[in-house]
């Protein structure tokens, strides 16, 4: 046996349903000479059991038929996501206008009037077959070219975080603790929008665009960011520079990821009575984003050790979030915080590498 033998489809299926025994074998033999494997149904209750059994490529259908009719059997069918698309071509002795609208309107893709003409049987069954086979490939090939793009977009999203996490990392320096900064800032950030009741997408998007806050600091000297001791007033103005640093680093896409990245860079360090920089935005002029991040960023912080000081004790850190409730930080956002604050801690044990 070739390899062409074994590679051949299989004939098609045809259902023919007629209560005269000598249609059957008429449209039977018809059929068969074309090599298509033919199913008769002597009515419409066993037309649907033989379709229940196997469904088939191609249903010819008469009309008029004892108690189920061919109208009948196509609504049945047509009415079960099961077998809706399986092509019915009317096989009936009526010719008047509205049998055939009715027939078209019911579900059925052509008709054939009787007595049958041999070669418009062929003709018209080879067609429908076609189409079918047509509209079978192209929802495969859709159905493949969409799990495709599933997972092209998967590994995008994939790389695009990774990428977004080194960058952060890059920006806060190259020590462990520090790279771990922007992972808990993402976290920490996660954690409030969702409690504030903002949509999951809204939500993961503030939590893939945190890691990217401190971008602008790329640009910002070594000599300030690692500095031990308190910065000049020279220095403080050039490290302020790093949210409108980032900002016009992020600016440029239209991505929504992007978008909201180059707002948190903006504004992360905005303060609720407006005495943040550099805007000086007060309140809800400031992007929620902003002011969830700006939360997170403080309290992990002062959480963590940095070259210029040690973590602090969570219970200053706790009074100081809420001595700044409506000062530094959005109020409705610290009342949330504290409300769900067991979770919270249990999220920041999760990241723990130091002992205050």
């Amino acid at each position: 046996m070739s390899d062409t033998t074994l590679l051949s489809p299989p004939p098609a299926d045809i259902l023919v349903v007629d209560d005269t025994l000598a249609n059957l074998q008429l449209l039977a033999n018809i059929l068969k000479q074309e090599g298509y494997k033919v199913r008769p149904a002597l009515n419409g209750n066993l037309a649907l059991q033989a379709v229940k059994q196997k469904k088939p490529d191609l249903i010819l259908l008469d009309i008029k038929m004892p108690e189920m009719d061919g109208y009948a059997v196509c609504q049945a069918l047509k009415e079960n996501p099961q077998t809706k698309d399986i092509p019915i071509i009317f096989i009936s002795a009526l010719s008047d206008a509205n049998d055939k609208v009715r027939a078209f309107n019911t579900g059925g893709v052509d008709y054939l009037t009787k007595p049958f003409q041999v070669e418009e049987v062929k003709a018209r069954v080879a067609t429908h077959l076609q189409l079918k086979d047509y509209q079978d490939n192209l929802e495969r090939k859709v159905a493949a070219g969409l799990e495709e793009i599933r997972l092209l977009n998967q590994e995008i999203t994939a790389t695009q975080r990774d990428v977004i996490i080194m960058l952060g990392s890059i920006c806060e320096g190259h020590s462990e603790e520090t790279a771990l900064h922007v992972k808990r800032v993402a976290a920490y950030a996660y954690f409030l929008a969702q409690r504030c009741h903002l949509d999951e997408k809204q939500a993961c998007l503030i939590k893939e665009a945190a890691p990217m806050h401190d971008l602008g600091k790329v640009a910002i000297s070594d000599a300030i960011l690692e500095k031990k001791g308190p910065l000049t007033g020279e220095e403080w103005l050039v490290m302020k520079t790093h949210t409108i640093l980032g900002y016009k680093m992020l600016c440029y896409s239209e991505h929504p990821l992007f978008k909201t990245a180059a707002t948190i860079a903006l504004e992360h360090h905005e303060k609720y009575d407006g005495s943040g920089y550099p805007n000086a935005f007060k309140g809800k002029e400031i992007h929620i984003a902003g002011r969830i991040v700006a939360i997170a960023d403080v309290f992990d912080a002062l959480d963590s050790v940095r070259c210029y000081k040690p973590g602090w004790p969570l219970e200053k850190i706790l009074a100081l979030l809420k001595e700044q409730r409506g000062r530094h930080f959005d109020p409705v956002l610290i009342d949330v915080l504290f409300a769900n604050l067991d979770d919270f801690l249990a999220l920041r044990q999760q990241f723990y590498h130091h002992t205050p």
